[in-house]
């Protein structure tokens, strides 16, 4: 049996076209990039499988889906990833950490007879559903949530009581600034219809304040119909900018609006803004329910009239208190959690190979499990 403490070689697995470059185009990648950095600053062993990173990237990217497939049919083309992701090498791996939902890399990864763990950051819709509860019935793959939120709704799915690691940051990368200077409202997410970044434009021209709105189009059409026709003047649209941009953002802002309508799985962008300082102000679908604190202002309704209120009241909120509530979501005891899992999954793992009883309590997935972690 290792001991308490061993370094490990640990793959973390995104998908094909998956960019971990700046400006990410979700806060999955956000948390890749952060978790890979931080267990490589502990001092153990990560390579990422995406299709490419930033060139000072700490991690060693692997990209086993090589060439440009000229095939449209999306069954083929999965077929043909699950093909080459088979052949990967991955005999110097301790376990597989898997964190988008590739239905048909997980299939394949299942083969690997490696200790494999996929963390959930999206909420459970049907299709997820009938995919994982597949590979919980054939597989002992483990699952993760980052949020209450999403803990409650997969446990029901999948019948499981599964570890809860919240999502945290790298509190470095997000200095607060405490600037009395005070200019405009932020909004920073995907533009689509899920993230409601309309309701933020009704809230900053009802009230006259300028916004600056942040992101990535994920639906032009959208996009067009509700963003662009109410540019110029209070809305301004800045694009979609990296960690240092919207952090130069946040210096000046009132108070960040956090409008999604789908039950967002953690925040992290509203997390990122409260490091900075900034108070969140926003929907009770944006931000776990379980986030109680006076610098999260958050309204059980979606109607935007009831943010003028809360937009009003956040100025009576200090950039110290935004901070101290982030500080408690950091990527130091995120980090913590996933390593004393990994350590749990190898260990049970060595247990196993070496037990010869047939005694069911010998194989039995640990309480630990899900008591040092919810």
């Amino acid at each position: 049996m290792r001991g308490c403490f061993f370094t490990m070689n640990i793959l973390l697995v995104s998908g094909p076209g998956i960019s971990l470059k700046e400006p990410y185009s979700s806060g999955i990648e956000t948390f890749m990039v952060s978790l890979a950095d931080r267990l490589i600053g502990e001092g153990h062993v990560v390579d990422v499988v995406a299709h490419d990173a930033e060139a000072r990237a700490t991690f060693k990217l692997v990209n086993p889906f090589t060439g440009r497939s000229l095939v449209k049919l999306g069954f083929i083309k999965r077929f043909q990833e699950k093909l080459q992701f088979k052949k990967l090498d991955v005999g110097s791996y301790d376990l597989i950490h898997y964190h988008m939902f590739y239905p048909h890399l997980l299939k394949a990864g299942m083969r690997f007879n490696k200790p494999s763990l996929l963390t959930l950051h999206s909420p459970a819709d049907s299709k997820r559903i009938a995919v994982y509860q597949k590979l919980s019935q054939k597989s002992d793959l483990t699952f993760v949530a980052v949020s209450k939120r999403i803990k409650q709704q997969w446990d029901s799915a999948l019948r499981v009581d599964m570890p809860l690691i919240d999502n945290g940051i790298n509190m470095d990368v997000w200095p607060t600034k405490n600037s009395a200077d005070r200019e405009y409202l932020l909004w920073s997410a995907r533009i689509n219809e899920q993230k409601n970044v309309a309701d933020a434009i009704r809230v900053a021209r009802h009230m006259q304040l300028p916004l600056k709105i942040a992101g990535k189009i994920a639906d032009q059409h959208y996009f067009n119909v509700n963003v662009k026709p109410h540019l110029g003047g209070l809305i301004e649209y800045v694009g979609h900018v990296n960690q240092r941009e919207l952090n130069v953002l946040a210096k000046k802002a009132i108070a960040y609006l956090a409008t999604a309508t789908w039950q967002e799985p953690f925040g992290l962008a509203a997390l990122e803004m409260l490091a900075s300082g900034v108070p969140v102000v926003g929907y009770h679908t944006a931000v776990p329910p379980d986030w109680e604190n006076e610098s999260v202002l958050i309204t059980k309704s979606n109607r935007w009239q009831n943010l003028i209120a809360l937009v009003e009241k956040s100025h009576t909120v200090s950039a110290e208190t935004c901070n101290a509530f982030a500080s408690g979501m950091n990527i130091q005891a995120m980090t913590s959690k996933y390593v004393k899992l990994y350590q749990q999954m190898l260990s049970k793992k060595q247990i196993i190979g070496d037990v010869t009883s047939s005694d069911p309590y010998l194989v039995q997935p640990s309480v630990e499990q899900t008591q040092v972690f919810n």
